[in-house]
């Protein structure tokens, strides 16, 4: 029996997207994002994490600016 993960699944990855690299940035949490609204009241979920994860496998981190917040 097969059984699927919340993840869903992300194939042929190409190259990072402007979508992929906010997520990204967000650190793939999806509280906040645009997304979120728009998949809210619907049977599908987000796959970009997903995506996001097999980009990092396949062609590796990106090269960005990732924000960091310090406090004193």
């Amino acid at each position: 029996m097969l059984r699927s993960r919340d993840m869903g699944r992300s194939i042929a990855v190409r190259r990072w997207t402007n979508t992929a690299l906010e997520c990204y940035k967000r650190g793939c949490v999806c509280e906040g994002c645009f997304y979120t609204d728009f998949f809210n009241g619907t049977s599908q979920k987000c796959q970009m994490k997903a995506s996001v994860l097999e980009l990092v496998r396949v062609l590796g981190k990106p090269d960005v600016d990732i924000p960091q917040i310090l406090s004193d």
